[in-house]
């Protein structure tokens, strides 16, 4: 069975069946171990440096840097 196919038998199911699905992948997804370094890495920044405001527009632009497009 493929992705394709579980995706369409869920699309056949009632609401409450969906989210005991929902539910089951939630509780078995597991971070990968890069996930798990960025977030320590992340954490050990806020610990040595502190946290500093930023505007709306200076968050835009940095999300925009990250995800590789522009405007």
């Amino acid at each position: 069975m493929t992705a394709t196919d579980v995706i369409n038998q869920l699309r056949t199911l009632p609401p409450t069946e969906v989210a005991k699905v929902r539910d089951w992948l939630s509780e078995h997804d597991e971070e990968s171990p890069e996930l798990l370094a960025a977030i320590d890495a992340g954490l050990r920044s806020l610990a040595e440096k502190g946290a500093r405001l930023v505007t709306r527009d200076e968050l835009a632009t940095k999300v925009r840097q990250w995800a590789g497009t522009s405007r």
